[in-house]
């Protein structure tokens, strides 16, 4: 018998296959996952930050529009009382609004005089509206003449209102609900 050579059996080096780029290892895909939902987060909150800056700016519109008609009708002595009025309203109307926008469940509907001075002094704890100029707003419309500072109503409703669009939680249930007991 002849001695086979056992090497003579082995076969011949074979080459693993090139590495493909396709189809991604399983870390590639999640990593892939994770990355859409990131993205589709930060799209949603550039959407809700841009459509804030929209309504802000429109209240703010508003509300310098407000003040720009009672700039102008106040110029005529005669018509100033009834301008500074309807400023008044106009001034009552948007702070209504955006708190029923920003704080549907707070009772702002339900409130006139002084509990809605209150309320509205309750989101910064200040006295700003019961004390300060925003004190002309109690009796609103039913005042016979205006007498009120409308420069620092003005600066009063447009940072109270910008400070509510600037908050990301909304104000404390304590607060709205005290302010709802006493009502």
């Amino acid at each position: 018998m002849e001695a086979e050579d056992p090497l003579s059996q082995l076969r011949d080096i074979h080459l693993p296959e090139a590495v493909t780029f396709w189809p991604p290892a399983p870390g590639w895909w999640v990593l892939l996952v994770l990355l859409l939902i990131g993205l589709a987060f930060v799209y949603r909150q550039a959407i809700i930050t841009m459509i804030q800056r929209r309504k802000l700016a429109n209240v703010l519109e508003q509300l310098n529009d407000a003040h720009l008609h009672f700039t102008v009708q106040s110029q005529d002595a005669e018509n100033r009382n009834q301008a500074g009025l309807e400023f008044l309203a106009a001034i009552n109307s948007l702070l209504n609004r955006v708190v029923m926008v920003k704080y549907p469940d707070a009772p702002s509907e339900k409130l006139s005089g002084n509990k809605w001075l209150e309320f509205l002094d309750s989101f910064d704890n200040s006295t700003d509206f019961t004390q300060g100029a925003g004190s002309a707003l109690a009796e609103g419309v039913y005042r016979r003449t205006f007498d009120a500072d409308a420069d620092a109503l003005l600066a009063l409703a447009k940072a109270w209102i910008e400070k509510r669009y600037q908050e990301k939680k909304p104000a404390s249930n304590l607060s709205l609900a005290a302010v709802e007991q006493s009502a």
